[in-house]
């Protein structure tokens, strides 16, 4: 049967369905410059994972492989959908009540020589880099206990170790989060756990030299909802952002948190950093409510793209203070996916810079 002729399925989402490898693709215009040499990988949710390689020589070859996660193989077998809702187990077929659901399609992280993909629901994917042959789940040598892992880790330019968090830790719905680094070489070096508020949406965060920053959104998963068969988040105008911000080599016991503006709603963060008097400050871009339609739908929201508000902002969180409220500063227009040099990962950068 043909997919739904919706945004969902068309232009730059239409399905391609199948695995691809094409060897030394020549440029039709121009030439490849001759220091650009490796591989570039990125993931997307249907030709799950296209890599391209620059050789040496001036030709680039490309291929396409799925990540053949244990969602993956269950519906090849079966030939046709097993799964049902988004992130709702309760609405799959009885044959997959137990598969692992993630399909680890959001982004490829690349660290000590490793290629994991990775969703953030679910375990991490580990995948040859040669080959792009699925090698299986990677739960860093046996030693990580968290059951899901995010799809943005953060990477110190000057250590090279690996900060990385995981939301719903200990299962579908539960407040707890995994917070773990690894050194240089991928090896786990701790891994701890805590209690939020409530289950929130944490798709990103940031690390400064000597912090790291959990934002929960207002975006809110409810197991009992799930078991009717509803949506796995809904979003809620009324209630604060929330950050919680640890030494980053410290002890989950020393965690501090702050409130931020109610209703806002943002998923990927630019950079943090401290700025010597006791303030930290990170820069994301942000919406005056959430983005996602579906999420909107389920949540009684009805704001089209071009009325989102919000903006590419600073929030500055003063350690020595005595209150407990972030502070906002607009720097740019709205937007998503903001990209710093990997050498200012968790250094300071102004804003002004930011602004031209």
């Amino acid at each position: 049967m043909p997919f739904p002729a919706t945004p969902d399925w068309s232009g730059l989402n239409m399905p391609i369905g199948q695995e691809v490898s094409i060897k030394g693709l020549t440029a039709s215009e121009g030439k490849i410059p001759a220091d650009v040499v490796g591989a570039f990988f990125r993931a997307v949710p249907d030709p799950q994972f296209p890599p391209f390689m620059f050789n040496a020589n001036g030709t680039v070859d490309y291929d396409i492989k799925y990540v053949e996660t244990a969602r993956y193989k269950a519906e090849k077998a079966a030939g046709e959908r097993l799964f049902g809702r988004y992130r709702n187990p309760f609405t799959d077929k009885p044959q997959v009540a137990g598969v692992e659901r993630t399909v680890s399609n959001t982004t490829p992280v690349w660290h000590a020589g490793r290629l994991i993909m990775t969703k953030e629901d679910g375990p991490g994917t580990l995948v040859d880099p040669h080959t792009l042959e699925t090698i299986g789940e990677y739960d860093f040598g046996g030693t990580l206990r968290s059951k899901t892992m995010t799809a943005h880790v953060r990477v110190d330019p000057e250590t090279q170790e690996m900060f990385v968090f995981g939301y719903e830790a200990s299962g579908l719905c539960e407040p707890t989060m995994a917070y773990w680094y690894t050194d240089s070489a991928g090896k786990m070096v701790r891994e701890q756990w805590f209690d939020v508020p409530h289950c929130s949406m944490l798709h990103d965060f940031v690390i400064t030299k000597n912090y790291a920053i959990f934002p929960l959104q207002p975006t809110t998963a409810d197991l009992e909802r799930l078991k009717a068969g509803g949506p796995h988040w809904v979003h809620h105008q009324d209630m604060d952002n929330l950050i919680a911000i640890m030494p980053r080599y410290g002890d989950v016991s020393e965690m501090r948190w702050f409130r931020g503006p109610k209703g806002v709603s943002s998923f990927h963060y630019m950079n943090a950093f401290e700025d010597g008097e006791g303030r930290i400050h990170f820069d994301h871009h942000a919406t005056d409510t959430i983005a996602f339609p579906f999420i909107q739908a389920d949540s009684g929201i009805n704001v089209p793209p071009q009325a989102l508000g919000g903006g590419f902002q600073r929030w500055t969180i003063d350690l020595n203070g005595t209150s407990d409220e972030v502070s906002v500063e607009m720097l740019g227009p709205p937007g998503d996916m903001p990209r710093i040099a990997k050498a200012d990962e968790g250094r300071p950068i102004s804003a002004a810079g930011i602004a031209r």
